[in-house]
């Protein structure tokens, strides 16, 4: 008899312990102020053989005309390369 009360009282104690804790956090996240953003920032750069943006200091590069592409494969840069030949007509 006495070991059936004293489990009630027990589960008793960590339910009303987890609520505690719960409402302490509700109440804590509402009352702090939000984190700043992240301020390291990544340049990317689009791939102008097939549109994706990648990260400038991971792509392969190819430079036209004074002007430097950026591309995500070798086959982006290849396919970019048969294309200018087979504007200018070689």
């Amino acid at each position: 008899m006495v070991l059936g009360w004293l489990i009630r009282f027990l589960v008793v104690m960590v339910l009303v312990r987890l609520a505690w804790k719960f409402l302490t956090g509700f109440a804590q996240g509402a009352t702090t102020r939000p984190q700043a953003p992240p301020t390291k920032t990544v340049a990317l750069v689009r791939d102008p053989a097939c549109g994706t943006y990648i990260d400038r200091s991971r792509a392969m590069t190819l430079r036209h005309n004074g002007v430097t592409h950026h591309f995500c494969s070798e086959d982006c840069r290849t396919g970019f390369q048969q294309g200018r030949r087979a504007a200018k007509g070689v």
